[in-house]
Formats: structure tokens, C-alpha cells, sequence
């Protein structure tokens, strides 16, 4: 009888436990190390603990590298939504639709996902060492030697980014990496909240409104220190690079996109004429939230005099607009690794042989997921990723040795 192929897997999240499922079912000798107590530790925490799987509208344009991202053209169109979906519900979970595009089981719960990956995992043979740390890997004699004692034929890179250590991440995969001569993009925080100086954020903070920032738009949360919401998760990438050489990024953001400037100027100039003897804080809080309001009037630079809405001039409505329309702020920071849900930046694709997730430098070394340096926008982008090069090294890994 032809012996079987060892292939060990470091890292229990998303895409070692998928690529471990397709490749014990293919025979594969498969061996998974954790080194947290349980499996899917982070996976648990997506989509607010509801585990956001994947999106309708899987698209190129929705992921990120500082490499060439069509490379991963190929990724995306062999693992499409519907290859996601029959996977998934072959394996026993329903799928149930959310706001655009977004993905969740029809549990709701992310430990559905997590217990029946494992589940899958484990009856088709995969071994999975729990609090089973590696710490060193050497080549030698065409095997993979693990903490000095372990030997497998095959080894993925599982390890995920260093995005929310609390959850057990490091840097090891990037290690590792190092290790065989590959080039680490340095990671920054993304799909993360953003830190702001500005004043008086105090008075807003907790308000949530759907906002636009660069023709983007979604939820955008008020801060006591700085900025949130789905559209901030969206444009923080973008943020984090610049915040690189640079000490503070101004934003500036469309409070009500669904005005143009020249419909909020009529609206406004209507209000004063009407409600001519209203506090101006009073007087605006009838178009928005007051707490909104209020910091608003407080960052149009009105004169103090101006203490009811017959006292607007026309120059004064004009910064109340441009106000609104394009309020600032200073983002100073991000809330870093500690927040963020994932990394931009890891293992450079260049020497990732993106059919099989083969090192070009090491033979049978492959790499998946979080790791590499591919990110995507908030929505079940960063999953289906895990799952594409999950499934991209399953099906192309040879049976040879």
C-alpha cells in the first residue's frame, strides 16, 4: 500500500480548517497545529459574532494588495459565490442574505460555522493538535521538521495576520515566511476605526448616520475618539497607508448625501424665513439629530452673536452648508492591531505561485489566507478570500512527494 502524503497546516482559522476538509478527503494524511485551546478563535468573532461568510457580489474590485490584484483573478472566478454556497450547504449550513450583498448562516451564530468546519474537519481524518505552538520549522531530506520533531511532506501557512492579538494572532506566519527568503509587505491596520483630535467629539459621540466619503457611502459612526461605521471600516485602509508617512490625514465627509449643496442651501434659507424665532441649535436639530446639530453649528465658525435663526445671513447659511456637506476631520491615528479586522500587507504575492499557493522558493511550502498580502472591503470580502486560497491549494495539491 502506497504511503499516504503528511501534510501539517499551521493555524485552525478559516482557511486551514476549509483547506483541511477538502484535503483529508482527498486522502491526504492531514495534521493541523493550534496554539489556542480552541479551533476558529477569530472566526468566531466576525461579522459581529454572526459570522459574515461570504458576499453575493464577489468581485475583483472588492480586494486589495500592494501587488498586482489581478493575480488573484483566477481565485475569485474558481471560487465564486455559488461554488461558496453549494459548499457550504453540502456541508449542512444555510445560507440567509443580509444588507448588500452580505452572507450570514441561518443560525446567525458564528459557532455554527466553526463547529460544523470542524466537525468536517475530523471525520474526514484531519488530525488537530490544540495548544500546539510551532516555534521552528526546518527543510531537510525533502521533509518539513516541526519543533525538531515532527516531520511532514507538505506544510501550509495557516497563521492569519497580526490583527487582534487578544484573539491569539502573531507574526509567526510572517516568520516563517522570512524564513524561506520571501518578502513581508509591512502589514498596517485595516477594516479598523480611526482616531481623531478634532474637539468637542464628546458632543456627538454615539450618533450613527448614513454618511458619503469619496463617492463612498454607509453607516458612520460619531466617536469620543474619532470615527466609525462600516464606511470608515471601508476607507481605513487607504487611511492607514498614508498615516505611514504622514502625521495626521484630513477626511471630509458628506453628513447629508442625500441633499446636494444647492437643495440643503433652499432647504435652510426656507427654515429661517419660517422659523425665523427658533435657537439656530433648535432650528437645525429639525433636519438631523440634535446632538449632530449641535456640533455642527459649533464647526460652521458663526459668529457668537448668532443665537436664533433670524440672525442667519446668507454667508452664514453658506457655512452651515459646507458644513454638512463636507464636515473635517483630523484623523491622527488608527485604533491599530488591537481593533482591527484585518491586515493590509503580509506575504508578498510575487513569489507565491497563485495556482496551488506554492512558494516559488520552497518546494511544498504553500501559504493561504490572512498571511498573504491580500486584503478586502468590509462584507464578507476577508472570508471569502480564506476560502478561495483555502480551496485554490486543496484542489491543485499534487499526491506526490
Amino acid at each position: 500500500m502506497e504511503k499516504r502524503i503528511k501534510i501539517a497546516i499551521i493555524g485552525a482559522g478559516a482557511s486551514g480548517l476549509f483547506s483541511s476538509i477538502l484535503l483529508s478527503s482527498r486522502n491526504f494524511e492531514v495534521t493541523i497545529f493550534e496554539k489556542n485551546n480552541k479551533v476558529g478563535k477569530k472566526l468566531l468573532a466576525t461579522g459581529n459574532g454572526r459570522c459574515n461568510i461570504t458576499n453575493q457580489k464577489i468581485s475583483l474590485s472588492n480586494f486589495y494588495s500592494n501587488s498586482n490584484i489581478s493575480l488573484i483573478k483566477n481565485h475569485i472566478e474558481d471560487f465564486d459565490y455559488a461554488y461558496c454556497k453549494k459548499f457550504f450547504n453540502d456541508i449542512g449550513i444555510e445560507f440567509k442574505l443580509g444588507q448588500n450583498g452580505r452572507v450570514y448562516p441561518l443560525s446567525l451564530t458564528s459557532s455554527t460555522v466553526v463547529d460544523i468546519l470542524e466537525y468536517e474537519s475530523l471525520k474526514h481524518g484531519t488530525k488537530i493538535e490544540l495548544n500546539a505552538e510551532i516555534t521552528d520549522i526546518k527543510y531537510a531530506k525533502n521533509q518539513f521538521i516541526l519543533n525538531n520533531f515532527q516531520k511532514f511532506d507538505k506544510l501550509i501557512i495557516a497563521s492569519g495576520s497580526i490583527a487582534m492579538p487578544k484573539l491569539g494572532s502573531s507574526e509567526s506566519g510572517y516568520q516563517f515566511a522570512q524564513k524561506f527568503r520571501h518578502k513581508i509587505i509591512k502589514p498596517v491596520p485595516s477594516l479598523v476605526q480611526l482616531v481623531s483630535d478634532n474637539k468637542n467629539l464628546d458632543v456627538v459621540s454615539g450618533v450613527k448616520i448614513e454618511a458619503e466619503i469619496d463617492n463612498k457611502r454607509g453607516d458612520f459612526l460619531f466617536t469620543k475618539y474619532g470615527v466609525s461605521g462600516s464606511l470608515i471600516l471601508d476607507i481605513s485602509r487607504k487611511i492607514s497607508k498614508k498615516l505611514q508617512s504622514s502625521k495626521n490625514v484630513k477626511l471630509s465627509v458628506d453628513t447629508m448625501p442625500d441633499f446636494s449643496h444647492e437643495q440643503l442651501q433652499d432647504l435652510l434659507s426656507r427654515r429661517v424665513k419660517s422659523l425665523k424665532d427658533k435657537e439656530i441649535n433648535i432650528w437645525l436639530d429639525g433636519i438631523m439629530n440634535k446632538k449632530l446639530a449641535k456640533y455642527i453649528i459649533m464647526n460652521a465658525n458663526l459668529s457668537s452673536s448668532v443665537k436664533y435663526a433670524k440672525f442667519l445671513s446668507d454667508k452664514d447659511i453658506n457655512k452651515i452648508v459646507a458644513t454638512i456637506k463636507k464636515l473635517e476631520f483630523n484623523i491622527i491615528d488608527t485604533k491599530g492591531f488591537e481593533t482591527c479586522e484585518v491586515c493590509a500587507g503580509g506575504v508578498e504575492l510575487s513569489d507565491i505561485n497563485l495556482y496551488n499557493m506554492e512558494s516559488k522558493n520552497q518546494k511544498n511550502l504553500f501559504f493561504i489566507g490572512e498571511v498573504l498580502d491580500v486584503d478586502g472591503d468590509c462584507g464578507g470580502y476577508n472570508l471569502h478570500w480564506a476560502w478561495s486560497s483555502a480551496y485554490n491549494v486543496a484542489v491543485n495539491m499534487k499526491n506526490t512527494h
